[in-house]
């Protein structure tokens, strides 16, 4: 028996035809068969238990009591086949996973959900025309590890730090800009004429600014002030609130006024102030259709921005 492997999953059909059909030829001409095949197939499975399947008559073929013993076996294997049939041909019609995006909080709260949602009536930096097709359920995370397609940030110039089989492409440069409220601009005596002099002001920081190298020179300014003249704020969200309010100076993106003309951005050269955004995801991910098709769309939405250029 250990040398035994069925033809193919059609000897449980064909096992099935000869008992309904009481005879080779009559299970041959329902399957399609001729008979030569059907009964060299019946005996290598007879061969393979030692023993006949079938009492073989001029009036037909009827199971013997081994025969029997694999009939009803192979109704239930072949019920086993035709679910999973069917469960096949259901997932080909299923509504796609859910697909997760991680970024920044100010990234999703102020670009991406926005765009992708529908949620925002005020202009934005990308542009949801070109959304072709209709997104599958989104989720959205912080934990870029937790994500199916990560936006990240990193130093101009360098490269995510990523291994094993990852895609990373490249959708452009963020660029930030000195801005504050107009409660605080319109208290000013006069227009600051250059970058240097916001240091004289309260300054608002965003934590994950710090280790971020092209940022240096905003963060020279911050390390500049006496500690009390400067609030680090736990994510961008804070950091708008307090600009809307006067409370300081901060830096957000250049498309910042796009979503809140509360804000300002002053009217001077300002050093360069920069990030490089990735697009990451696992390979295996992106065997997913749905995730694939909105990792591309995002990559065309930044790449095609004038503002990531």
């Amino acid at each position: 028996m250990s040398g035994f492997r069925l033809y193919d999953w059609n000897d449980v059909n064909l096992l099935l035809a000869c008992a309904r059909e009481g005879s080779f030829a009559g299970a041959a001409q329902s399957l399609g068969l001729d008979q030569a095949t059907v009964s060299r197939r019946i005996g290598l499975m007879e061969q393979a238990v030692g023993r006949p399947l079938f009492h073989r008559r001029r009036s037909g073929a009827t199971p013997t009591q081994a025969g029997w013993a694999l009939v009803e076996r192979a109704k239930i294997a072949r019920a086993a086949m035709e679910d999973f049939e069917a469960t096949l041909c259901g997932l080909a019609g299923a509504p796609p996973p859910t697909v997760t995006i991680g970024a920044s909080d100010g990234l999703l709260t102020y670009t991406i959900i926005p765009v992708l949602l529908g949620s925002s009536a005020t202009a934005q930096p990308i542009d949801s025309r070109l959304i072709r097709r209709p997104l599958p359920t989104l989720a959205f995370t912080t934990s870029l590890a937790q994500a199916d397609i990560a936006l990240v940030a990193t130093a101009a110039g360098d490269v995510p730090g990523v291994q094993g089989a990852i895609r990373v492409r490249r959708v452009g440069t963020m660029h930030f800009k000195p801005v504050a409220g107009r409660p605080l601009l319109d208290g000013l005596p006069r227009a600051f004429a250059n970058f240097d002099e916001l240091v004289s002001q309260p300054l608002l920081d965003v934590a994950i600014y710090r280790p971020i190298r092209s940022l240096e020179n905003w963060n020279a300014l911050v390390d500049g002030r006496p500690t009390r003249d400067v609030t680090v704020t736990p994510n961008s969200q804070t950091m708008h609130r307090l600009l809307v309010e006067g409370k300081g100076v901060g830096i957000l993106p250049s498309y910042s006024s796009l979503y809140d003309e509360r804000i300002v951005a002053f009217d001077f050269a300002e050093p360069s102030l920069s990030v490089s955004l990735w697009l990451v995801a696992h390979e295996d991910k992106l065997r997913e259709p749905a995730i694939r098709d909105l990792f591309d769309t995002l990559a065309q939405m930044f790449l095609e921005s004038p503002w990531f250029r």
